[in-house]
């Protein structure tokens, strides 16, 4: 349930603007920019309220904000608790990797953590996400999904105040993205979760694909369909051991012995076109099935689909897209792209902070797939210490082999009612080794099989054209060597 939720599009909840010599506070392209221009080591502090909540058994409070100008050596964050300028806590950050959380009391302090040293604070004019987490009687402090502190809540929310907001020391400009301050909510029902996604504003919703799995699905069908994809042996075999090692927890639960509480989350990582969207629905199917998620589905995405135009929108994409995948299987393609090198303060980083919260607090409810490039990937999942602890199942898909990419034209074939000539076979088995020789890790792969076939029945056609009503069926759906001659050329 939301306490209070400020995304800065709008100044309805009247934060203070003002700029002088002093200070200047603006809301501007969906952010609040707070200038402290004094320097030393002042401070200034901008507030806002809400009914209070301090007392509440369990709530979070969530912050993002980016610091893009000044000092390094002293700290900018969160403030609670706040009767006035000199009663107060905060939880603050500094651009050279230290967090400090302090009380103020009579404008006298007292520090619980007196500046130290933090590895995942993004360091300079970068954007960090804060977070405060109470339950019962203690109290987390997170910098950027990882658990830096905890302290009695005795200690940290005894307060004087119900205000809280943002403040300053020293000279730095910091934006302020989005705050929201939440308590747990009832779990919701399959038709709840649809409609709150249907009633989403379009600016806010994730793009997607979604995939169902067939109505009469069956643990054998599934073992079929997996013994039937061409390849990827090796990732078969890692596919039926989580198989195996889920229906034995699963018999053991239903038996009253202990159960060991595993991730579904998983990664797939190698070259395009091995079928990596296709292991993602069987899985969302394997998990259904074994009574691990309700429904198997796939919403498939990419960076694309949920990065929006500023951060705050950034974030309700992905929770959009967390709340359509409930139930199955929310599946990133090309997942590296969130953190790109060249860029820091990417929005792709927010989108990859909130996805690592929902995959803690939804993770008996839905399962993240990503999916990527073999390096892209491997320097993805080091990016960030919370993904490699969310994150333990990691499958390598290798490129086809030639008899595998012929076996791919050969399902094509069969699937589209053709067939295929000695000759051609001889041109398809002699260039598809030369692929595979002088692939790079662009190489497509089953991607590059559909576009030769989509290419050879296109030549077929033009040389049958003219002779139509003198050919039976089984020579209108032939393809040749003649219709495969564009390889050599175009290809290689």
């Amino acid at each position: 349930m939301l306490i209070f939720e400020e995304y800065f599009q709008e100044n309805c909840r009247k934060w203070v603007t003002r700029d002088d010599a002093d200070c200047s506070l603006t809301l501007s392209d969906n952010h609040y920019l707070f200038d402290h221009k004094r320097a030393g080591d002042t401070y200034w502090l901008t507030w806002n309220s809400a009914d209070f909540f301090y007392d509440r058994q369990e709530f979070q409070i969530h912050l993002i904000l980016e610091k893009s100008a000044g000092v390094d050596s002293f700290g900018y964050g969160f403030a609670w608790g706040l009767l006035d300028t000199s009663n107060f806590f905060e939880f603050i950050i500094s651009g050279n990797g230290l967090y400090r959380i302090t009380q103020y009391k009579d404008g006298v302090s007292t520090h619980f953590s007196n500046w130290k040293k933090c590895e995942q604070i993004q360091i300079g004019d970068s954007v960090n996400l804060l977070k405060i987490r109470k339950i019962g009687n203690f109290v987390g402090f997170y910098i950027n999904s990882s658990l830096v502190e905890t302290l009695p809540s005795e200690n940290v929310m005894d307060v004087l105040g119900k205000s809280f907001g943002f403040i300053i020391h020293d000279k730095i400009t910091t934006k302020f993205h989005s705050l929201t301050i939440s308590t747990p909510e009832p779990e919701k029902t399959a038709e709840e979760t649809t409609k709150d996604v249907k009633e989403s504003k379009p600016e806010t919703k994730a793009t997607f694909i979604e995939h169902e799995p067939p109505d009469d699905d069956t643990l054998e069908k599934i073992t079929g369909d997996l013994n039937a994809l061409i390849g990827h042996e090796k990732s078969k075999h890692q596919l039926f051991a989580i198989a195996n090692f889920l229906k034995v927890q699963t018999e053991r639960k239903q038996r009253g012995l202990k159960t060991v509480e595993t991730s579904l989350h998983l990664m797939l990582y190698g070259p395009p076109g091995t079928g990596k969207t296709t292991i993602a629905r069987l899985l969302g199917r394997l998990y259904k099935q074994l009574g691990f998620l309700e429904r198997g589905h796939v919403v498939e995405t990419d960076r694309a689909g949920i990065i929006g135009g500023y951060i705050g929108q950034t974030a309700l994409r992905v929770e959009n897209a967390v709340q359509q995948a409930l139930g199955g299987v929310l599946f990133i393609d090309e997942a590296y792209s969130l953190v790109p090198d060249d860029t820091p303060n990417d929005f792709g980083r927010e989108a990859l902070q909130v996805l690592l919260k929902r995959m803690e607090d939804k993770r008996q409810h839905m399962a993240v797939v990503v999916a990527g490039y073999a390096d892209e990937m491997e320097k993805f999942i080091e990016s960030n210490p919370g993904l490699k602890s969310r994150i333990n199942r990691l499958l390598y898909i290798d490129h086809y082999k030639p008899d595998e990419l012929l076996a791919i034209f050969k399902k094509f074939c069969i699937d589209n009612g053709y067939s295929i000539d000695l000759s051609g076979y001889i041109v398809l088995q002699r260039e598809f080794t030369l692929a595979y020789e002088k692939r790079t890790k662009n190489f497509g792969n089953g991607r590059f099989v559909r576009t030769l076939f989509e290419r050879a029945i296109e030549q077929q056609a033009n040389r049958i054209v003219n002779e139509l009503p003198k050919l039976d069926n089984s020579e209108i759906s032939l393809i040749t060597g003649e219709d495969l001659s564009f390889i050599s050329v175009d290809y290689f």
